[in-house]
């Protein structure tokens, strides 16, 4: 395991890690530039026994797991509601675009209605003048 695993697993800082390491706490072996550290070390510094060590590394394993399928369900709903999102959009906008066709249908009709009216009242007044 890494530095980064062990600090997550034990909840300690990398530095800590790395102090326990130089301090000869925690054994661990340094391979191409990076400290490696054995599952039973890593029992060992934290006072567990070996079968301990693997209970407690194997369930934090299955806790990263599960958090990674929580993740994964939460990146599906998530785009599962932006398709819902656009498709309200979508929505929204045809019905902005039909709102708009029947306004401008209104006015054209109130025109053709102001024209009749003031034919109508052109005439009444020539008539009475």
């Amino acid at each position: 395991m890494t530095i980064a695993e062990v600090a997550k697993l034990t909840g300690k800082s990398e530095q800590s890690i790395r102090r326990a390491i130089k301090a000869g706490k925690l054994k661990a072996t340094l391979i191409d530039g990076h400290y490696v550290i054995n599952e039973n070390d890593l029992g060992n510094y934290q006072g567990v026994s070996q079968s301990d060590s693997q209970t407690i590394y194997t369930d934090s394993q299955a806790i990263v797991r599960e958090k990674d399928v929580l993740i994964e369900l939460l990146r599906q709903q998530l785009t599962e509601k932006d398709q819902q999102i656009n498709q309200q959009q979508a929505i929204i906008m045809q019905l902005s675009r039909n709102q708009q066709l029947i306004l401008e249908s209104l006015q054209i009709k109130q025109e053709q209605h102001r024209g009749w009216f003031s034919k109508l009242f052109k005439r009444t007044t020539d008539e009475t003048n």
